[in-house]
């Protein structure tokens, strides 16, 4: 029987996306957890625990089409189609409107594991271990500002003041676009992705495709070009006058979280890139990755997501938050070793 699984990960551990931490990995992890723990429960977070499985439906009616694909699935003894942890923010919300309604506003950090099929060859990741905040009652640029103060301190306890770029967007401006544009959903989803790949010919034709004033290509492509605040503001805010876009307070708010971050963080810069805009039924405001120089994938991940409480208690509640991935910073760290 042996013989049989001799040269499989079934009897030697070959990872096949599920990662088993040695002594000293473990000893890396064990270091920034308590590291982290410390620094949440010392700004006044508290702590929930996310359960490591869920009924698939929980995160398959919010998450986007692509996202359902990475999406493992199985069925319990009664039958019912459930899913290990993919979306941690979504189980904090789920798990918090039993109670934030009496309580009000929460501020709650969490640690766990996620669980999706990225992998392309067998021995691809699966597993990533997560840590996240999230302000449940408050999403307003002042509760963005606190967010990223909280990432810049985080970044000097973990990885001794290591640099990461944020790189900032609002789905409000796209959305803005698209309710001007007169798009059906369907159209709408189909132009967010282009935006989010930022295919500009693609964008070009499809306005041209819907017969619509070439402005809206103009303003679209703009947002999938420029970077920089000091230019891509100024430059939205003579198209909201032009196409009469109800996008000022967005642009104000978010020239207000610019210049506070660029003087009041040492480890992190800052750029703006407004074709950010992913799932426009899971954000709904603003939205950000952050970035290190050594790897391409986004360390930091966050946004605001107003309208996930109410899919869930019927109520309405703003909420935000952000999310880093631990097996990364561990990879970092390692490289430094």
């Amino acid at each position: 029987m042996i013989n049989d699984f001799k040269n499989s990960s079934e009897l030697k551990w070959i990872p096949d996306g599920f990662h088993f931490l040695g002594p000293e990995e473990s000893k890396i992890r064990r270091s920034l957890l308590e590291k982290i723990h410390s620094f949440y429960q010392g700004k006044g977070f508290l702590e929930v625990i996310p359960p490591g499985f869920d009924f698939s439906s929980s995160f398959s009616h919010h998450i986007s089409r692509d996202e359902q694909k990475l999406l493992l699935k199985s069925k319990d003894l009664r039958g019912e189609e459930i899913s290990p942890s993919f979306d941690l923010t979504l189980q904090i919300v789920k798990g918090m409107t039993g109670f934030a309604m009496k309580q009000g506003s929460s501020k709650l950090y969490y640690t766990g594991r996620t669980i999706r099929d990225l992998s392309t060859s067998k021995t691809g990741k699966r597993e990533f271990f997560q840590v996240g905040a999230e302000f449940i009652g408050h999403s307003s640029g002042n509760t963005f500002k606190k967010l990223f103060k909280y990432i810049d301190e985080l970044q000097t306890i973990m990885m001794e003041g290591r640099k990461v770029t944020i790189v900032l967007g609002n789905t409000g401006i796209f959305s803005e676009i698209t309710l001007k544009m007169g798009l059906k959903k369907r159209e709408r989803a189909y132009l967010t992705g282009l935006m989010y790949t930022k295919d500009r010919r693609a964008i070009i034709e499809f306005v041209n495709f819907k017969k619509l004033d070439t402005k809206f290509s103009q303003i679209l492509t703009e947002m999938v070009l420029d970077f920089q605040p000091e230019s891509i503001l100024p430059g939205l805010k003579a198209w909201s006058k032009d196409l009469d876009l109800n996008i000022l307070e967005i642009l104000e708010e978010t020239d207000d979280l610019v210049q506070f971050t660029q003087k009041n963080s040492s480890n992190l810069d800052l750029c703006t890139d407004f074709s950010l805009v992913r799932d426009l039924d899971y954000y709904t405001g603003f939205i950000f990755h952050g970035y290190t120089d050594e790897i391409s994938s986004p360390l930091y991940t966050g946004g605001a997501y107003d309208h996930l409480f109410e899919k869930f208690s019927g109520s309405p509640k703003n909420a935000c938050g952000f999310a880093f991935n631990l097996d990364l910073i561990e990879e970092i760290i390692r490289k430094d070793i």
